[in-house]
């Protein structure tokens, strides 16, 4: 079963994003299928303004509306954090794969003893050992750590804002 659609945001280094475009993300981010007629009279802005700013969070590629899936609550409820310690090589010759891959619901370069992160969304153990064995394979994968997911207490996606 999927959520309300929420947003994610893209890129928050646009320089054109205002507090009035914050105050429209957070309110899509709580509830993602929200008209605008009602986002307008939240905010006391015209509806006319709420519409032309969507378009351009949109268009610009600020933000997106998609919908997430509870992974508890449907069919592949499986999910694996994986950590990966990796060449610089990597970043030439595999990441477009992993970022092409649909089981993987997250991807990130981090800091520490770590160089990636990923969240792997998988049918059954075979399936969670075959793509580890897999990343092992790789020459530019130098280290490997994975955790399996147990029970979700919370999942707020995407992290909230400040206006501040």
């Amino acid at each position: 079963m999927m959520t309300n659609g929420n947003v994610a945001i893209e890129n928050l280094e646009n320089p054109e994003i205002d507090s009035l475009d914050l105050k429209i993300i957070e309110l899509l981010q709580h509830n993602g299928r929200i008209p605008y007629r009602d986002i307008a009279r939240s905010i006391n802005t015209p509806e006319a303004t709420v519409r032309y700013r969507m378009k351009r969070l949109l268009d610009d590629g600020i933000i997106t509306i998609s919908a997430f899936i509870n992974t508890g609550k449907v069919r592949y409820e499986n999910v694996a954090y994986i950590e990966i310690k990796v060449k610089p090589g990597f970043f030439d010759t595999s990441l477009e794969q992993l970022v092409g891959m649909e089981n993987i619901s997250y991807l990130s370069a981090v800091t520490g003893k770590f160089d990636i992160m990923l969240e792997y969304i998988y049918k059954d153990n075979e399936d969670l050992l075959a793509f580890i064995n897999w990343l092992k394979k790789k020459d530019t994968v130098t280290g490997l750590n994975s955790r399996n997911i147990l029970k979700i207490y919370k999942a707020q996606y995407p992290a909230r804002i400040s206006q501040e």
